[in-house]
């Protein structure tokens, strides 16, 4: 080879020398960095050459190595050809691979590589074999052999004779609910006066009766007050005492004779706000049960505009101590009603809250050790109100104010029997069973037009009403009452009139039959506004008392419908609770006033009409002339005095002889009215 022809490289030789002329590269880029481009030596180099022949070499970037070089300096050995002694190449080592190593390839006993069948994309095609014609060949996997199979794509058709219709209980059984009633019978629901005689609550005692214009309330003079609002009451099983519940955290238990307040209970270990809005005496008047909200005394709620809202405890109270001897946790929000029952000689509470759940207490013989406690299954109710227990149904049965509607259900299993339809727009929040003392005269729904009067004449159509549909089995009347929707514009008067509602309960008379709300009228007035909720309703068979929020109780007849009385003795707040005694002549109403006012029935004499009159006074007439003459013939020597002594005893015994007689015109009383009359007139006589 010449010395001066050109010495042509390899890839590989160039490679070499590229990595070689680092060190000199860095020595010079060290030293004084004047040139860029350096030029390597060939002293290292694999190939003989002419010493005057330079390669230029790659500058240096960044300090980080140079050309190829994966670090600084000289290039390392990995960099270079693995050559054995004699410069042979070696095959070049298996590169490292990330994640998992590699699984071993599946061989045989020899050695050789099995080969796996090739997986196939998307679905497997089913494979069906061909059965024999033969039954007898296959069974249906019962004795071992396999059983038929159906081609994917296929359904295969069922029969009648294969359905297995799985075996419930009844959700309601006449039989069962008759023969629970009779071992198990509720009496304490009834609301019906036992004393029927009109006249009788001002001079005997026993519960009110009538309340209208001949036997009005009338308002005692006493002072049951509180601090704050008062939301509810409750009167122990013998009505012996009263107990109030409010805003203030107490519980005032009063006398009902004397109106005396007996003690104050309130929860002095609680460290939050109590408010009580309802509660129940025990049957042995023993402990007190009150339910309410629990706020959180240092945490304020934007939303509610008020104190944030605990979970809210029952609180048992003893009545004679005041101490609380137990806590029934369960609820999330504010407790609204508390029921007390005994179900197949067991003790219950049931309880509501406005967090939508009703659930079920279970409690010892002492009611106040729980045993267990159950939620109704539910899932859709946003709030529940108040609970009342189905007549004669051993209390197993329960209808629940809840939402727009009432939702009927079953105590022993916490279930769901039925849900009724909205009666109003907004909240059903109260609603009881009644057993009522007359008949009621059914009203249509929609206003029907007299045939005298003119389709056009709006404001003098009138309801027509007509008699009431025959039930097609057992029934109990249930009257409720609710809120409306507000008016868009201004949010500050009703959608719809504020009502009550009487209902009628149809009992199925087959097992899991429905049962059926019947609407038999509405109770209305211009003046009656209860658009507010957490206000309760109370009857005693012939009349319903339904407060208001402008501080006035409406007392209405459950019979005709008609308004015979007004209660406006409280002040322009809601009214929320009312209750009738049941052994007493007394009425209790209580209002966010904080104040309760008891009422008594008084009796006014009723006017005779003006036959019975006619004859009053012919028959009078008729006694002073038999009078007169009797007293012509007496003696000289007779008194004065004895003589008119005489005369009114002659008209005294005139005036009841017509007494005893049968005056049909007389509506309910004798003529007692026309006898203090002459009785009066004849004092009169003799006096002057």
């Amino acid at each position: 080879m010449a010395a001066n022809d050109d010495v042509i490289l390899s890839e590989e030789e160039i490679d070499v020398v590229m990595f070689d002329s680092d060190a000199e590269l860095s020595k010079s880029a060290g030293t004084g960095r004047k040139s860029r481009v350096s030029y390597a030596d060939n002293s290292d180099s694999d190939f003989q050459g002419s010493g005057s022949k330079r390669t230029p070499a790659p500058s240096k970037r960044g300090g980080r190595g140079g050309g190829r070089g994966r670090g600084r300096g000289a290039a390392t050995a990995s960099t270079r050809k693995n050559v054995d002694a004699n410069g042979e190449e070696l095959p070049e080592p298996p590169k490292a691979r990330r994640g998992r190593p590699p699984k071993p390839k599946p061989v045989d006993e020899d050695g050789n590589p099995i080969e796996k069948p090739k997986a196939t994309r998307g679905r497997k095609k089913a494979v069906v074999k061909e059965l024999s014609d033969n039954e007898d060949d296959f069974d249906d996997g019962v004795y071992g052999n396999p059983a038929k199979r159906t081609p994917k794509g296929k359904a295969r058709q069922t029969t009648f004779d294969e359905i297995v219709i799985p075996t419930k209980e009844p959700t309601f059984d006449p039989a069962q609910v008759g023969e629970l009633a009779e071992r198990h019978p509720d009496t304490y629901w009834r609301e019906l006066a036992t004393d029927t005689d009109p006249d009788s609550s001002a001079d005997l005692p026993g519960r009110i009766d009538f309340i209208d214009e001949d036997h009005p309330l009338e308002l005692l003079p006493h002072s049951i007050t509180d601090q704050m609002a008062l939301t509810g009451m409750s009167l122990s099983p013998d009505g012996t005492l009263l107990a109030t519940f409010g805003s203030s955290g107490h519980v005032h238990i009063w006398d009902t004779d004397t109106f005396e307040c007996l003690t104050t209970l309130r929860d002095r270990s609680e460290t939050n706000i109590d408010e009580f809005f309802v509660g129940q005496f025990t049957p042995n008047s023993e402990y007190l049960i009150v339910g309410g909200k629990l706020k959180d005394r240092k945490r304020w709620s934007e939303a509610d505009e008020d104190n944030h809202i605990m979970p809210c405890p029952l609180k048992i109270f003893n009545v004679l101590t005041g101490d609380v001897v137990s806590r029934l946790e369960g609820h999330s929000e504010e407790i609204l009603c508390v029921k007390s029952v005994v179900y197949k000689g067991e003790n219950y509470y049931v309880t509501t809250s406005q967090d939508g759940y009703i659930r079920r207490w279970h409690m010892d013989s002492d009611w106040v050790v729980l045993l267990d406690s159950k939620e109704v299954t539910d899932g859709v109710t946003c709030m529940a109100f108040t609970v009342s227990f189905l007549p004669n149904t051993g209390n197993r049965y329960f209808m629940a104010s809840t939402d727009d509607h009432v939702t009927l259900m079953d105590l022993e299993t916490c279930l769901i029997v039925q849900r009724f339809d909205p009666i109003y727009s907004s909240y059903c929040d109260c609603g009881k069973f009644v057993e009522l003392a007359e008949e009621p005269l059914y009203q249509a729904r929609k206003p029907v037009i007299a045939e005298d009067e003119e389709e056009g004449a709006a404001s003098s159509s009138r309801v027509v009403a007509s008699s009431l549909p025959e039930p097609t089995g057992p029934f109990a009347y249930f009257v409720t009452r609710g809120v409306e929707l507000l008016d868009a514009e201004d949010n500050t008067v009703s959608s719809r009139p504020n009502t009550c509602t009487l209902h009628r309960l149809v009992y199925p008379t087959e097992s899991n039959g429905s049962f059926e709300l019947q609407e038999i009228r509405r109770y209305y007035h211009d003046d009656y506004l209860s658009n507010s909720w957490l206000i309760r309703l109370a009857s005693n068979g012939r009349y319903i008392l339904a407060p208001t929020l402008n501080g006035q109780v409406f007392v209405f007849s459950i019979a005709t419908g008609q308004v015979t009385s007004v209660l406006r003795d409280h002040d322009t707040i809601e009214v929320r609770d009312c209750k009738f005694h049941p052994t007493k002549n007394l009425l209790f109403t209580c209002s966010d006033d904080g104040t309760v006012k008891a009422y008594r029935s008084i009796a006014k004499p009723k006017c005779l009409d003006a036959s019975v009159e006619a004859d009053v006074e012919m028959e009078c007439a008729t006694t002073v002339a038999t009078s007169e003459n009797e007293r012509a013939q007496t003696s000289e020597f007779d008194s004065p005095q004895t003589a008119t002594d005489s005369h009114f005893n002659g008209l005294k015994e005139g005036v009841e002889s017509l007494a005893v007689r049968d005056l049909d015109s007389v509506v309910s009383d004798p003529p007692a009215a026309a006898v203090t009359v002459a009785v009066a007139e004849e004092d009169t006589k003799r006096d002057s």
